[in-house]
């Protein structure tokens, strides 16, 4: 899954933990620390983790891709997921007019 934004958009992160279908987990998950969220391009975006790490903030800053890491232990065992983000430059917008002068020879 790729998420598309254009710059200077936020982008809301959770972690959703899974069974072994894809299925939400009904009962209660405690990870052993808070969760690491991290990214590959941080010229592109910008991430604030809660206290927790439970949820994160990305800010987009410039155009370009970035992949957004997510990793935690619980009960001693490793996951690990990963998110593409692609941020484009926001549309033009006109705000002006100007006038073109060209000489004939």
């Amino acid at each position: 899954m790729t998420v598309k934004v254009v710059v200077g958009k936020t982008i809301a992160l959770e972690v959703v933990y899974q069974d072994q279908n894809g299925n939400p987990m009904l009962s209660p998950v405690a990870p052993d620390a808070a969760p690491a969220w991290s990214n590959a391009n941080p010229a592109g975006a910008t991430l604030a983790a809660a206290a927790d790490g439970l949820t994160c903030v990305a800010t987009t800053v410039a155009p370009g891709v970035d992949t957004v890491g997510l990793s935690l232990n619980v009960g001693g065992q490793a996951f690990s997921a990963s998110l593409a983000v692609e941020v484009d430059a926001p549309p033009q917008v006109l705000s002006s007019i100007a006038i073109k002068a060209t000489v004939n020879p």
